[in-house]
Protein backbone atom coordinates (compact mmCIF):
# COMPACT_ATOMS: atom_id res chain seq x y z
CA UNK A 1 0.00 0.00 0.00
CA UNK A 2 1.37 3.42 -0.95
CA UNK A 3 2.02 5.85 1.91
CA UNK A 4 -0.82 8.24 1.03
CA UNK A 5 -3.21 5.33 0.65
CA UNK A 6 -2.08 4.08 4.06
CA UNK A 7 -2.84 7.47 5.62
CA UNK A 8 -6.30 7.52 4.03
CA UNK A 9 -7.07 3.98 5.23
CA UNK A 10 -6.09 4.93 8.79
CA UNK A 11 -8.27 8.03 8.77
CA UNK A 12 -11.27 6.04 7.55
CA UNK A 13 -10.73 3.38 10.21
CA UNK A 14 -10.40 6.00 12.97
CA UNK A 15 -13.75 7.43 11.88
CA UNK A 16 -15.43 4.22 13.01
CA UNK A 17 -13.46 3.94 16.24
CA UNK A 18 -15.17 4.68 19.58
CA UNK A 19 -14.99 8.27 20.76
CA UNK A 20 -12.78 7.39 23.73
CA UNK A 21 -9.77 6.77 21.44
CA UNK A 22 -10.35 9.57 18.97
CA UNK A 23 -7.78 12.37 19.14
CA UNK A 24 -8.62 15.43 21.23
CA UNK A 25 -9.07 18.75 19.46
CA UNK A 26 -5.45 19.57 20.35
CA UNK A 27 -4.21 16.48 18.55
CA UNK A 28 -6.69 16.81 15.69
CA UNK A 29 -5.33 20.30 15.00
CA UNK A 30 -1.76 19.07 15.35
CA UNK A 31 -2.42 16.13 13.03
CA UNK A 32 -3.82 18.51 10.44
CA UNK A 33 -0.55 20.43 10.67
CA UNK A 34 1.38 17.16 10.36
CA UNK A 35 -0.59 16.32 7.24
CA UNK A 36 0.41 19.62 5.68
CA UNK A 37 4.06 19.04 6.56
CA UNK A 38 3.95 15.59 5.02
CA UNK A 39 2.39 17.11 1.93
CA UNK A 40 5.14 19.72 1.68
CA UNK A 41 8.21 17.69 2.69
CA UNK A 42 6.99 14.14 2.24
CA UNK A 43 7.77 11.09 4.33
CA UNK A 44 11.32 11.46 3.00
CA UNK A 45 11.90 14.54 5.23
CA UNK A 46 9.81 13.77 8.31
CA UNK A 47 12.84 13.88 10.63
CA UNK A 48 13.12 17.62 9.91
CA UNK A 49 9.41 18.38 10.17
CA UNK A 50 7.17 16.02 12.18
CA UNK A 51 9.94 14.96 14.56
CA UNK A 52 9.94 18.34 16.31
CA UNK A 53 6.43 17.56 17.62
CA UNK A 54 7.45 14.19 19.03
CA UNK A 55 10.58 14.15 21.22
CA UNK A 56 13.18 16.02 19.16
CA UNK A 57 13.71 19.33 20.93
CA UNK A 58 14.40 22.24 18.57
CA UNK A 59 12.61 25.07 20.33
CA UNK A 60 14.78 25.25 23.45
CA UNK A 61 16.21 28.29 25.23
CA UNK A 62 19.53 28.46 27.12
CA UNK A 63 17.72 28.24 30.46
CA UNK A 64 15.67 25.17 29.47
CA UNK A 65 15.70 22.59 32.27
CA UNK A 66 17.34 19.99 30.02
CA UNK A 67 20.22 22.30 29.12
CA UNK A 68 20.67 23.39 32.74
CA UNK A 69 20.87 19.75 33.86
CA UNK A 70 23.36 18.83 31.13
CA UNK A 71 25.60 21.87 31.57
CA UNK A 72 25.73 21.35 35.33
CA UNK A 73 26.50 17.64 34.95
CA UNK A 74 28.98 17.84 32.07
CA UNK A 75 30.94 20.83 33.38
CA UNK A 76 32.39 23.86 31.57
CA UNK A 77 35.02 22.11 29.42
CA UNK A 78 32.66 19.61 27.78
CA UNK A 79 29.95 22.26 27.48
CA UNK A 80 32.39 24.59 25.69
CA UNK A 81 33.37 21.80 23.29
CA UNK A 82 29.71 21.09 22.54
CA UNK A 83 29.05 24.79 21.98
CA UNK A 84 31.96 25.05 19.55
CA UNK A 85 30.81 21.97 17.63
CA UNK A 86 27.34 23.49 17.34
CA UNK A 87 28.71 25.68 14.55
CA UNK A 88 30.46 22.89 12.64
CA UNK A 89 27.28 22.37 10.60
CA UNK A 90 25.06 25.17 11.85
CA UNK A 91 22.09 25.07 9.46
CA UNK A 92 19.77 22.31 8.32
CA UNK A 93 17.44 22.46 5.34
CA UNK A 94 13.76 22.81 6.33
CA UNK A 95 14.67 23.85 9.89
CA UNK A 96 14.81 27.58 10.80
CA UNK A 97 18.22 28.97 11.77
CA UNK A 98 17.52 29.44 15.49
CA UNK A 99 16.00 25.96 15.74
CA UNK A 100 19.00 24.47 13.90
CA UNK A 101 21.42 25.98 16.41
CA UNK A 102 19.32 24.92 19.40
CA UNK A 103 19.00 21.41 17.93
CA UNK A 104 22.76 21.17 17.40
CA UNK A 105 23.67 22.35 20.90
CA UNK A 106 21.20 20.17 22.80
CA UNK A 107 22.05 17.15 20.64
CA UNK A 108 25.79 17.57 21.34
CA UNK A 109 25.20 17.97 25.08
CA UNK A 110 22.86 15.02 25.28
CA UNK A 111 25.16 12.77 23.25
CA UNK A 112 28.15 13.68 25.42
CA UNK A 113 26.15 12.93 28.57
CA UNK A 114 24.62 9.64 27.42
CA UNK A 115 27.91 8.40 25.97
CA UNK A 116 29.59 8.58 29.37
CA UNK A 117 27.47 5.87 30.96
CA UNK A 118 25.97 4.00 28.03
CA UNK A 119 28.51 2.42 25.66
CA UNK A 120 25.58 1.13 23.60
CA UNK A 121 25.65 4.45 21.78
CA UNK A 122 28.94 3.46 20.17
CA UNK A 123 27.07 0.71 18.31
CA UNK A 124 24.26 2.89 17.00
CA UNK A 125 23.90 5.28 14.13
CA UNK A 126 20.83 7.08 12.85
CA UNK A 127 19.25 5.44 9.80
CA UNK A 128 19.05 7.76 6.82
CA UNK A 129 15.33 7.25 6.22
CA UNK A 130 13.44 10.46 6.94
CA UNK A 131 16.46 12.69 6.22
CA UNK A 132 17.59 13.34 9.81
CA UNK A 133 19.63 16.51 10.44
CA UNK A 134 23.29 15.91 9.59
CA UNK A 135 24.88 15.96 13.05
CA UNK A 136 27.84 13.61 13.45
CA UNK A 137 30.20 12.27 16.09
CA UNK A 138 33.21 10.17 15.08
CA UNK A 139 31.78 10.08 11.57
CA UNK A 140 28.46 8.56 12.69
CA UNK A 141 25.06 10.20 12.33
CA UNK A 142 23.74 11.01 15.83
CA UNK A 143 20.56 12.49 17.27
CA UNK A 144 18.72 13.41 20.43
CA UNK A 145 16.36 10.53 19.70
CA UNK A 146 19.10 7.92 19.82
CA UNK A 147 20.52 9.32 23.05
CA UNK A 148 17.13 9.72 24.75
CA UNK A 149 15.99 6.28 23.65
CA UNK A 150 19.16 4.68 25.02
CA UNK A 151 18.63 6.45 28.37
CA UNK A 152 15.03 5.18 28.45
CA UNK A 153 16.05 1.71 27.30
CA UNK A 154 18.47 1.51 30.23
CA UNK A 155 15.48 1.99 32.54
CA UNK A 156 13.38 -0.85 31.10
CA UNK A 157 16.13 -3.08 29.69
CA UNK A 158 15.70 -5.75 32.39
CA UNK A 159 12.04 -6.22 31.42
CA UNK A 160 12.50 -6.69 27.65
CA UNK A 161 11.46 -10.14 26.49
CA UNK A 162 8.66 -11.92 24.67
CA UNK A 163 6.13 -9.41 23.36
CA UNK A 164 6.68 -5.68 23.81
CA UNK A 165 3.84 -3.20 23.32
CA UNK A 166 4.18 0.55 22.91
CA UNK A 167 1.38 3.12 22.90
CA UNK A 168 2.04 6.52 21.34
CA UNK A 169 5.60 5.93 20.20
CA UNK A 170 5.81 8.70 17.58
CA UNK A 171 7.81 7.66 14.54
CA UNK A 172 9.31 4.60 16.26
CA UNK A 173 12.52 5.77 17.94
CA UNK A 174 12.17 3.44 20.94
CA UNK A 175 11.12 0.51 18.79
CA UNK A 176 14.26 1.05 16.71
CA UNK A 177 16.65 1.22 19.68
CA UNK A 178 15.00 -1.67 21.53
CA UNK A 179 15.25 -3.83 18.41
CA UNK A 180 18.92 -2.92 18.00
CA UNK A 181 19.91 -3.58 21.61
CA UNK A 182 17.65 -6.38 22.86
CA UNK A 183 15.97 -9.62 21.87
CA UNK A 184 12.20 -10.00 21.77
CA UNK A 185 9.69 -12.02 19.80
CA UNK A 186 7.33 -9.27 18.76
CA UNK A 187 6.93 -5.49 19.04
CA UNK A 188 3.34 -4.22 18.89
CA UNK A 189 3.10 -0.53 18.07
CA UNK A 190 -0.18 1.39 18.62
CA UNK A 191 -0.69 5.04 17.70
CA UNK A 192 -2.92 7.41 15.77
CA UNK A 193 -2.36 8.62 12.22
CA UNK A 194 -0.11 9.99 10.81
CA UNK A 195 2.37 8.80 13.46
CA UNK A 196 1.41 5.15 12.94
CA UNK A 197 1.94 5.37 9.18
CA UNK A 198 5.29 7.14 9.60
CA UNK A 199 6.44 4.58 12.20
CA UNK A 200 5.43 1.69 9.95
CA UNK A 201 7.50 3.08 7.08
CA UNK A 202 10.44 3.94 9.35
CA UNK A 203 10.60 0.43 10.84
CA UNK A 204 10.04 -1.22 7.45
CA UNK A 205 13.05 0.63 6.02
CA UNK A 206 15.16 0.10 9.14
CA UNK A 207 14.54 -3.66 9.39
CA UNK A 208 13.85 -4.78 5.81
CA UNK A 209 14.44 -8.46 6.57
CA UNK A 210 11.96 -8.68 9.45
CA UNK A 211 8.36 -9.72 8.94
CA UNK A 212 5.95 -6.85 9.52
CA UNK A 213 2.18 -6.87 10.10
CA UNK A 214 1.19 -3.54 8.60
CA UNK A 215 -1.92 -1.71 9.64
CA UNK A 216 -5.26 -2.85 8.27
CA UNK A 217 -8.82 -3.02 9.58
CA UNK A 218 -9.99 -6.25 11.24
CA UNK A 219 -12.93 -7.20 13.41
CA UNK A 220 -11.48 -9.94 15.61
CA UNK A 221 -8.12 -11.24 16.68
CA UNK A 222 -8.87 -14.66 15.21
CA UNK A 223 -8.85 -13.10 11.72
CA UNK A 224 -5.23 -12.07 11.94
CA UNK A 225 -3.78 -14.16 14.80
CA UNK A 226 -1.54 -16.34 12.63
CA UNK A 227 -0.07 -13.34 10.80
CA UNK A 228 0.54 -11.32 13.95
CA UNK A 229 2.10 -14.23 15.81
CA UNK A 230 4.54 -14.75 12.94
CA UNK A 231 5.54 -11.08 12.66
CA UNK A 232 8.30 -9.23 14.51
CA UNK A 233 6.63 -5.83 14.21
CA UNK A 234 2.88 -5.16 14.40
CA UNK A 235 1.14 -1.83 13.73
CA UNK A 236 -2.30 -1.07 15.19
CA UNK A 237 -4.60 1.89 15.67
CA UNK A 238 -5.39 2.41 19.37
CA UNK A 239 -8.91 0.91 19.35
CA UNK A 240 -7.51 -2.30 17.86
CA UNK A 241 -5.75 -2.93 21.18
CA UNK A 242 -9.14 -4.02 22.52
CA UNK A 243 -9.03 -7.07 20.24
CA UNK A 244 -5.60 -8.22 21.39
CA UNK A 245 -5.68 -11.13 23.87
CA UNK A 246 -5.47 -10.67 27.63
CA UNK A 247 -1.97 -11.02 29.07
CA UNK A 248 -0.29 -10.75 25.67
CA UNK A 249 2.33 -8.18 26.74
CA UNK A 250 5.51 -9.02 28.63
CA UNK A 251 6.41 -5.32 28.64
CA UNK A 252 4.25 -2.29 27.85
CA UNK A 253 5.83 1.10 27.14
CA UNK A 254 4.31 4.56 27.22
CA UNK A 255 6.69 7.47 26.82
CA UNK A 256 5.50 11.07 26.71
CA UNK A 257 2.00 10.56 25.37
CA UNK A 258 -0.54 9.71 28.10
CA UNK A 259 -0.15 13.18 29.59
CA UNK A 260 -1.34 14.68 26.28
CA UNK A 261 -4.76 13.03 26.60
CA UNK A 262 -7.98 13.76 28.45
CA UNK A 263 -8.23 12.18 31.88
CA UNK A 264 -11.00 9.81 30.75
CA UNK A 265 -8.71 8.65 27.93
CA UNK A 266 -5.81 8.14 30.34
CA UNK A 267 -8.05 5.94 32.52
CA UNK A 268 -9.22 3.99 29.46
CA UNK A 269 -5.69 3.24 28.26
CA UNK A 270 -4.45 2.31 31.71
CA UNK A 271 -7.30 -0.20 31.93
CA UNK A 272 -6.23 -1.66 28.58
CA UNK A 273 -2.60 -1.80 29.72
CA UNK A 274 -3.64 -3.53 32.94
CA UNK A 275 -5.56 -6.11 30.87
CA UNK A 276 -2.80 -6.67 28.33
CA UNK A 277 0.20 -7.01 30.64
CA UNK A 278 0.59 -10.59 31.84
CA UNK A 279 1.07 -11.40 35.55
CA UNK A 280 4.67 -10.54 36.50
CA UNK A 281 5.00 -8.56 33.25
CA UNK A 282 6.03 -4.90 33.34
CA UNK A 283 4.78 -1.42 32.46
CA UNK A 284 7.23 1.45 31.89
CA UNK A 285 5.75 4.96 32.00
CA UNK A 286 7.51 8.28 31.42
CA UNK A 287 5.48 11.50 31.52
CA UNK A 288 5.46 15.11 32.69
CA UNK A 289 5.15 15.54 36.45
CA UNK A 290 2.30 17.93 35.69
CA UNK A 291 0.64 18.80 32.39
CA UNK A 292 -2.46 20.53 31.12
CA UNK A 293 -4.89 19.43 28.43
CA UNK A 294 -5.54 22.62 26.42
CA UNK A 295 -8.97 21.37 25.25
CA UNK A 296 -10.57 20.63 28.60
CA UNK A 297 -8.48 22.81 30.91
CA UNK A 298 -7.67 19.60 32.77
CA UNK A 299 -4.47 19.19 34.71
CA UNK A 300 -2.99 15.75 35.16
CA UNK A 301 -0.32 15.16 37.76
CA UNK A 302 1.94 12.18 38.34
CA UNK A 303 -0.32 11.03 41.20
CA UNK A 304 -3.38 10.89 38.91
CA UNK A 305 -2.29 7.75 37.03
CA UNK A 306 -4.25 4.75 38.28
CA UNK A 307 -1.62 2.05 38.64
CA UNK A 308 -3.74 -0.31 40.70
CA UNK A 309 -2.93 -3.93 39.94
CA UNK A 310 0.77 -3.11 39.60
CA UNK A 311 3.63 -3.25 42.08
CA UNK A 312 6.24 -0.50 41.89
CA UNK A 313 9.77 -1.50 40.87
CA UNK A 314 10.98 2.12 40.87
CA UNK A 315 9.63 5.66 40.64
CA UNK A 316 12.10 8.46 40.03
CA UNK A 317 13.07 11.62 38.18
CA UNK A 318 14.64 10.57 34.88
CA UNK A 319 17.98 11.75 33.61
CA UNK A 320 17.94 15.00 31.58
CA UNK A 321 14.15 15.61 31.47
CA UNK A 322 13.92 16.54 35.12
CA UNK A 323 10.35 17.86 34.83
CA UNK A 324 9.24 14.33 33.97
CA UNK A 325 8.89 11.22 36.11
CA UNK A 326 9.56 7.63 35.10
CA UNK A 327 8.36 4.45 36.70
CA UNK A 328 8.65 0.72 36.11
CA UNK A 329 5.72 -1.28 37.45
CA UNK A 330 5.27 -5.05 37.68
CA UNK A 331 1.83 -6.58 37.13
CA UNK A 332 0.65 -8.38 40.23
CA UNK A 333 0.49 -12.17 39.91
Amino acid sequence: MEFNQLLTAMVLEMDRAPDIVKPSKFWSDLNEQHGKRLGEGGIENFRRTLAKDYFTWMRVLPWDSQIRFLVKTLGPVTTAKCAAMTFSNPFHDRIPMTESLALNFLTRLLWAYASRSHPELATLSEPQFGNPPDIRASGRLISQDLANSVLEFASYRSAVNGTVYELGGGYGRNAYVTAKLASFERYVFADISPALAVAQEFIRHSFPNDRLFGFRPFDSYSEIADEIENSRFVFLLPHQLEMMPDGDADLFLNISSLHEMRIDQVDYYLAQIRRLVRPNGHFYLKAWESSNNPDKAEQINSTDYDLSGFQQVFWRTPEVQTRFFETLQMRAA
